[in-house]
């Protein structure tokens, strides 16, 4: 295929698809904002400067959810220019197929769905991350206790008293019990002051007390330390609210996965949605392909009637639709383990994608 060629159907495309993101972008904004704002106006002393700021902060991961509609809308929108035109004319006349106007944007669409899932997820992910902590420092959403990092798990629960932090090195789940190995445990004032620090190499969390046998108590204000058989601390941490914290798969960046997936397997905790979405964003770049094949499908006929137009501009946005649906299908089946991870993620696509190939072949080729 001819170079300039290829680079004019590409600039071309790449216009366009940026044109549409841009526009559905700041329509899904405005609306964030709005929601935003009604939230907001349930508590006080909340800036619209702050609420301009989380709506930037939710952008990125808003901007991963819509890519596969702007590339099935943008898709229409071009092949649908070339073909009211006499550019694609000419095109198939000095011998063209659609498989050499196809190939430049397919390449495209690819390239950014590895790009999306490599650099722009942890980038949204980092955002998302950004967004709940400080919908919790302005006061729209209640603190969450609960994290993790390289260096272990962490608890927080905060009281009228004394605020209580925990570090865990390691969690296990054991029935309706948590076990944690090599515990450390804080006691603050309101202040931040330490009131003591109790280190123990496992403790027990089960009925909303936290067990530490053999327990080594450290009380700075008396300027004191003494070893306890048993110490018991009343807690509102459970298995449930652990359990909570670990659906969030969107707020982890791509690179993470394995690793974090790896720590919920050794400390007995489900991983199913975290597999699951980890395999969808490995399968995003095909489902950007399968989208913009539903559009080659119906937007680039060999002749093109006016009347028929329409129709065929909805039924691309129809199927569109019926391929995001069919993903979140598979997704629940995946997520029930009714079916294995990699053909929940990449089932979809590899569907719809030999149904386009087809299509655009007899179409094409007769």
């Amino acid at each position: 295929m001819n170079l300039i060629l290829f680079k004019y159907i590409l600039k071309h495309y790449i216009y366009i698809f940026f044109a549409t993101l841009f526009a559905l972008a700041a329509i899904v904004m405005l609306f964030d904002m709005i929601e935003l704002l009604r939230t907001a106006a349930k508590r006080e002393n909340i800036a619209f400067i702050n609420i301009v700021i989380l709506a930037l902060l939710k952008s990125p991961q808003m901007i991963h959810i819509l890519l596969p509609f702007v590339t099935l809308l943008s898709g229409i929108i071009f092949f649908l220019k070339y073909s009211a035109s006499s550019e694609l004319i000419i095109m198939r006349s000095v011998g063209m197929s659609v498989w050499n106007f196809l190939t430049p944007i397919i390449a495209f669409i690819f390239l950014l769905g590895v790009f999306n899932t490599t650099v722009f997820n942890p980038i949204a992910a980092m955002t998302a991350k950004q967004f709940e902590r400080m919908e919790e420092r302005i006061g729209m959403t209640f603190s969450h206790p609960f994290s993790w990092s390289e260096d272990g798990f962490w608890l927080r629960e905060a009281g009228d008293e004394k605020t209580t932090v925990l570090r865990a090195s390691r969690v296990r789940q054991n029935g309706d019990e948590v076990i944690l190995d090599r515990v450390s445990v804080f006691e603050l004032t309101p202040e931040g002051a330490l009131i003591r620090q109790i280190e123990s190499n496992m403790a027990l969390l089960s009925n909303g007390v936290l067990t530490l046998p053999n327990a080594f108590i450290m009380d700075p204000v008396h300027e004191e330390s003494k070893k306890v058989q048993v110490e018991s601390i009343p807690t509102v941490f459970s298995l449930e609210r652990i359990l909570e914290r670990f659906d969030e798969p969107q707020t982890m960046s791509f690179w993470r996965f394995p690793r974090f997936i790896r720590f919920l397997k050794e400390s007995g905790f489900a991983t199913a949605e975290h597999l699951m979405y980890f395999h969808e964003l490995i399968a995003y770049p095909m489902m950007l392909v399968a989208m913009l094949l539903i559009a080659a499908v119906f937007a680039l006929p060999p002749t093109m009637r006016q009347g028929k137009t329409m129709l065929r501009i909805v039924l691309a946005v129809l199927s569109g639709f019926v391929l995001y649906f069919l993903g979140r299908v598979t997704n629940v089946l995946g997520l029930s383990q009714s079916l294995p991870y990699i053909l929940a993620a990449w089932g979809p696509s590899l569907i719809v994608i030999p149904l386009c190939l087809a299509s655009l072949l007899h179409t094409e080729d007769g």
